[in-house]
């Protein structure tokens, strides 16, 4: 036992515990020393963590601590310790003293499904939150997208009612609803607005109609609405007419409480030209100016402070009713167990004392994320223990969003530092090589200054490798993201292609790793990488790139229920119970997994179909006698029967998807199992009566946003490369980490809710303690206002996050560089420390290279970079295996029979894709497939297809160029094929190569006839690539299995069709 890792027994011991340097080791090796010298008894050590997993870790460590000092009776009296988490622990409280304090003897865990629907349903019957539903645009909660999802304005509304729930619950507010409680958090919230909003006038109407009187001078001189939006007036960019327009739709009465009008009336740079180059700018003036009062106008702030009133009231309305239900019912949930186990003991001192005597010491780990509540509970203990250890790390708080605050560490620490010897702080690094831990003390020091202690590194082996390795994506070569207008790839999009090849090369290279547990070296393989992002969605698309260039992946992502194994058992439940469902017998026996999904496997059923014997089918002649003696079991054991009945275990061992799709099926029968053990009241809340076939679906609906996630298929796979988000992969560690996403600046979104305390000790943070409100304003000057108030605490976060991330890695750091990035990025941050270290010639740390485009020439880059690498955007040789499944969109370099144009038609007119510069290629090419597919299919739904769901305006200008294009497309086709009659837009199609690959993609625009069909696909770019395309066609039209297929390649920007 290292006699450094030992620290003195005393009252309280605080130690900040860097990354990587064995805050566990010291916790397991100081309590052994403890209990050997006779200080703390192995039976009466109470240690306290924050997940189930570190709570077992740390009990099995601290016991082989002890076997290894032959301490056997000690390692075994252990067992009787409380080695928990937080939680668990003050559950133990709350049965102990339940009959003194009144309370159920054996309250039941609330799931976090139904705790999340308690919550919802307390919610909608609160009266004080109706103000905002009655108008919700009005405040704030528009509707728009979160990631790729879109979201209602009712969602928004929710989302904001839980955040503000779940902060509330964390500082120990809400439990139990009091007159003095309710008046004090809403001064509070109040006080911050109004102090940092600023002065206002007491009347706005005088500003509403000095802004009216402005827009009626404009108006008088220019009375046809259509004048000043011509290119030759104010029109001459999408912004300057939407000024125009809002001008023309303004009426006196929006004026008095619509204040996004007030802010689309004002001047920003995009309407400088009007100012600049019109002659009558003299009338745009004035409306500008009087726009620009909306910063003193009172309406908006009077608005802001009702929003916060309506939400505090409605939530505390909210948790009233819902700690009522609970009660009723003997429920508790998280919080709960914190909250009334501390009230319990602040009621009766006596029961603290009689818990505190079962235990010598108290140690806390993680103590950064630690919230309010949770400490409340743990002070008492701490002032009646013996020996109280405390570890955490303020660089690694990242929990913020889950309710946990840092600055609770931080004043701790700071009270600590009066007493000598009470701060103690681990000054070594057992985890990284000693290149990159040179490389991590710069950025710790570049990200928190004075605040980092450098840590000397101690890990007894070298690597191989270059400890950083920085991917240089120039502004030359790349856009940040991919755009219509320009020809240059995306470092967003694109780029993940590039950095797959590079990881793939790596794989392939021979280089090796140290072996974390044999201290071995041995040649890296797929489990020893980690790619790191900020979100879910990056991670996606990464995942997609590297599964396109052949490497396997680990990574959890959403599609659970719509997972096509899960699915298919869920239609064969309906199917079995329900004889006359011939909807879920066709969706069965027409899956993919039985090889369906084929017009002609769903023609051959709907031909063999009889109203008396129903559907035709070998499956169904195996499945449905098992109908009568299925109906009585339970839902778990129906499921089990289904799969063991069609064998759909080993249908799975041949598909390329099988391990998740049988890792899909494993989590369904838990859920079953977990559903048929809901008590009844709460499956009556949810609007859902019994336990059935029936109601099992409903219930697995009614859930999705908490069990829609895919469980990992194999967390073992060696030769899968991990995908995790910065916060999740705190506490793992691999040999090769790369982290994306640091070229991003995180801004702050509106509306914020944070916890916030006055100024003061740690007692009064715990006492005073309230949620800081901050809404959405639409003037720019107070929004930045308010913006630059919650920016520090922003850049704290994301610093946080970065030091985690990059302190992942054992051996090499790769850290892909986009030239372009943001001033508060944390690529910001560590810029200078990168040219620093990349002089240091000789030295085994930093190597660079330069990431160029497939259009980009090798001598170029050679010329320019002296002595860096350079390497393309192409796909190399496979790794020893083939894809399980390719997309003949991204199969390139594959081996087709050639193939020449036969024809070259022109029609008119093309489509002009400059109109739409402004919005994401990516973005653009999905919108104008979607409209292609309404015209053709249904075309009374144009006009609201036309009608983009997002930040992007899409006007009366540019809707005539699209419908009259796509009204010279089909007039085109129509004269050509005119022998044809049967057409299709976005046609799945899969099948299998000769190399049995499951070959999957989607035809744009099928057209057939009795003898021959046409094979349409939509190109949104340039004519560029053709052979790739023709490629792409050739695979679509062999998989159709017809005669005389014609393929053609649609050029809408050229306004040309291509026929093969």
């Amino acid at each position: 036992m290292s006699q450094s890792a030992i620290l003195p027994a005393q009252p309280l011991t605080l130690i900040k515990a860097g990354a990587g340097a064995g805050k566990t080791y010291t916790i397991q090796s100081t309590l052994a020393d403890w209990i050997k010298q006779g200080i703390v008894k192995a039976d009466r050590v109470l240690a306290v963590t924050f997940t189930n997993d570190a709570a077992n870790e740390m009990r099995t460590r601290i016991r082989l601590a002890l076997l290894k000092e032959g301490m056997m009776a000690e390692a075994r009296l252990l067992q009787k310790s409380n080695i928990s988490t937080i939680h668990a622990f003050g559950l133990e409280i709350l049965k102990t003293f339940a009959y003194e304090a009144g309370k159920s003897p054996a309250p039941r865990q609330l799931t976090e499904q139904e705790q999340d629907f308690l919550l919802r349903k307390a919610m909608d019957q609160a009266q004080a939150i109706q103000p905002v539903l009655d108008e919700l645009e009005h405040y704030g909660y528009g509707g728009g997208f979160k990631g790729d999802d879109f979201q209602d304005a009712d969602e928004q509304l929710t989302e904001t009612i839980l955040a503000l729930i779940n902060k509330l619950r964390s500082l120990g507010k809400g439990f139990s609803e009091t007159a003095d409680e309710a008046e004090a958090l809403l001064r509070q919230a109040k006080d911050i607005i109004t102090t940092t909003y600023g002065h206002v006038q007491k009347n706005g109407a005088p500003y509403a109609d000095q802004l009216w009187s402005a827009i009626e001078a404009v108006r008088t001189d220019y009375p046809d609405p259509t004048t000043l939006r011509e290119k030759g007036e104010w029109g001459n960019n999408g912004d300057t007419r939407a000024f125009v327009d809002n001008i023309y739709s303004a009426t006196r009465e929006r004026l008095d409480r619509d204040w996004k009008l007030w802010a689309s009336l004002q001047f920003d740079d995009k309407l400088k030209k009007i100012r600049e180059k019109h002659p009558r700018a003299d009338l745009a003036e004035p409306v500008w100016n009087a726009a620009e009062k909306l910063s003193v106008h009172p309406g908006p702030l009077n608005d802001a402070l009702t929003h916060i009133e309506c939400l505090i009231n409605g939530v505390l309305e909210t948790l009233a009713a819902y700690q009522y239900t609970k009660e009723q019912a003997g429920l508790v949930d998280y919080g709960d167990m914190v909250h009334l186990a501390n009230d319990m003991l602040e009621a009766d001192p006596e029961w603290l004392d009689e818990i505190a005597g079962d235990y010598d010491c108290l140690i806390i780990d993680e103590f950064q994320d630690t919230n309010p509540l949770q400490y409340a509970l743990l002070r008492r203990f701490q002032a009646s223990s013996k020996y109280t250890l405390i570890v955490g790390d303020l660089k690694q708080s990242i929990m913020g969003f889950q309710g946990s605050d840092s600055r609770l560490f931080a004043e701790l620490l700071n009270d600590g530092e009066k007493t000598p010897g009470v701060v103690k702080e681990l000054d070594s690094n057992w985890r990284s090589t000693p290149e990159l831990m040179d490389f991590i003390n710069g950025v710790g020091t570049a990200l928190f200054g004075s605040k980092y202690q450098e840590l000397e590194p101690k890990a007894g082996y070298k690597s191989d490798l270059p400890a950083v390795q920085v991917l240089r994506f120039s502004k030359d070569d790349w856009n940040l993201n991919a755009s219509a207008k320009s020809s240059k790839p995306g470092f967003t999009a694109e780029g993940n292609i590039a950095l797959a090849n590079h990881i793939k090369e790596l794989l392939g290279s021979g280089s090796q790793i140290t072996d974390r547990h044999s201290g071995q070296k041995r040649p890296i393989r797929g489990s020893d990488i980690a790619v790191l992002a900020r979100g879910h969605s990056r991670l996606g698309k990464f995942a997609e790139a590297l599964r396109n260039v052949g490497v396997e992946v680990q990574i959890q992502q959403p599609g659970f229920l719509a997972c096509e194994s899960v699915q298919w058992v869920l239609s064969a439940l309906q199917a079995l119970n329900n004889r006359r469902d011939h909807y879920a017998w066709l969706d069965l026996l027409t899956s993919p997994l039985m090889g369906g999904q084929s017009t002609e496997r769903l023609s051959e059923l709907l031909a063999s179909y009889d109203p008396k014997t129903a559907l035709k089918h070998s499956l169904k002649d195996l499945l449905e006698p098992l109908g009568n003696s299925l109906r009585k079991q339970p839902v778990k054991n129906q499921l089990l029967t289904i799969i063991e009945e069609a064998r759909l275990f080993e249908t799975l061992n041949s598909h390329p998807q099988g391990p998740q799709y049988r890792a899909n099926l494993i989590k369904l029968i838990g859920l079953a199992e977990e559903f048929e053990a809901l008590q009844p009241e709460t499956l009556n809340a949810m609007g859902i009566a019994g336990k059935n076939a029936s109601t099992f679906p409903v219930w697995l609906s009614e859930n999705k946003d908490s069990i829609d996630e895919q469980p990992t298929p194999d967390p073992q796979a060696e030769d899968a490369v991990v995908l995790k988000t910065w916060h999740s992969s705190k506490g793992l560690e691999w040999p090769v980490v790369m982290v994306l996403d640091a070229e991003k600046a995180s801004e702050p979104r509106f509306p914020s809710i944070s916890m916030a305390y006055p100024e003061g000790g740690i007692d009064t943070m715990l006492q005073h303690s309230f949620v800081q409100i901050m809404p959405h304003f639409e003037d720019r000057p107070i929004k930045e206002r308010f913006a630059k108030l919650l920016a520090t605490e922003k850049i704290e976060t994301d610093k946080s996050l970065y030091y985690v991330a990059l302190t992942r890695a054992r051996e090499q750091l790769i850290l892909p560089w986009w030239a372009g990035f943001s001033d508060r990025s944390m690529l910001g941050y560590i810029d200078r420390l990168i040219e620093l270290r990349a002089v240091k010639v000789g030295l085994a740390l930093c190597e660079q290279k330069q990431v160029s485009s497939s259009t980009a020439g090798w001598n170029t880059f050679k010329a320019r970079i002296p002595n860096r690498a350079v390497f393309q955007i192409e796909k190399g040789k496979h790794l020893g295996k083939l894809n399980h499944t390719i997309s003949p969109s991204v199969e390139k370099n594959r081996d087709f029979q050639e193939t020449f144009a036969q024809e070259r038609i022109s029609y008119f007119p093309a489509l002009n894709l400059d109109v739409f510069r402004d919005m994401p290629a990516n973005e653009l090419g999905t919108w104008l497939h979607r409209l292609y597919q309404v015209y053709l299919m249904q075309p009374g739904l144009l006009d609201k297809a036309l009608i983009k769901k997002s930040d992007y305006s899409i006007d009366s200008d540019k809707q005539k160029i699209l419908i009259d294009h796509l009204n010279g497309f089909k007039d085109r086709i129509s004269g050509l094929a005119n022998n044809l009659y049967d057409e299709h837009c976005e046609v799945p199609i899969t099948g299998l190569s000769l190399e049995g690959q499951v070959i999957s993609g989607t035809i744009d625009y099928l057209i057939e006839g009795v003898n021959e069909c046409w094979l349409f696909d939509h190109k949104v770019t340039k004519r560029s690539d053709i052979e790739c395309y023709l490629k792409q066609l050739e695979i679509y039209a062999a998989m159709l299995k017809r005669r005389n297929v014609t393929s053609i390649l649609n050029f809408p920007a050229a306004g040309e069709l291509l026929r093969f």
